[in-house]
């Protein structure tokens, strides 16, 4: 390119209709490219920077998370009657929740809340003795954002008299902290 041809790609009144399309595309491309290899720079600092991968958009492989404590209760001390699931994550939420017990009364131990959240499920409240509930396992798996309990109904024995008092049977476990959107009760045989 001569003098000429350069002082007129830099001043658009002196160049040519072809010539200003030419060096549009050409600054085009090179704003193009430039802002792709930023784009892939900072997405290989993000790959490299983060704990996990990205997420992807296909399903999502089952978790599983440790049971750390279980407890069964023939007297519920969550408030109500009806049937009721939930999941406790601050120790705020407990004094909210939990009536006249504290964490060790209730669990047998001190919830780590940083690290832990605890688990509630309570049936309808009972005319009569002798039903519990257990959670048998020692893992619960999560999958697609729910997180499945395993909970087992345990009744009493047949030879056995019922008591005619009014209890709420629930059980309660303290699990690893994680992530989901909805809590699906499995029922498991004894």
């Amino acid at each position: 390119m001569n003098h000429t041809s350069a002082q007129s790609l830099l001043h658009p009144t002196r160049c040519s209709q072809p010539v200003r399309r030419l060096a549009f595309v050409l600054l085009a491309a090179v704003a193009f490219s430039t802002a792709d290899v930023s784009a892939q720079g900072l997405q290989t600092t993000r790959s490299t920077e983060a704990d996990t991968p990205p997420p992807s958009r296909s399903r999502a492989a089952p978790t599983t998370l440790r049971v750390i404590s279980t407890r069964s209760h023939m007297q519920c001390p969550l408030p109500g009657k009806n049937s009721r699931v939930l999941s406790i994550d601050s120790p705020s939420e407990w004094e909210d929740t939990i009536e006249h017990q504290d964490e060790r009364t209730a669990l047998g131990r001190k919830v780590r809340w940083s690290k832990e959240r605890v688990l509630v499920y309570a049936l309808d409240a009972k005319p009569h003795a002798g039903i519990r509930l257990e959670s048998p396992s020692r893992v619960i798996r999560i999958s697609q954002g729910i997180l499945y309990w395993p909970v087992r109904q345990v009744l009493p024995e047949t030879r056995t008299e019922k008591a005619t008092v009014l209890t709420r049977p629930c059980v309660m476990t303290t699990i690893d902290r994680a992530y989901w959107h909805r809590i699906r009760i499995v029922p498991t045989r004894p």
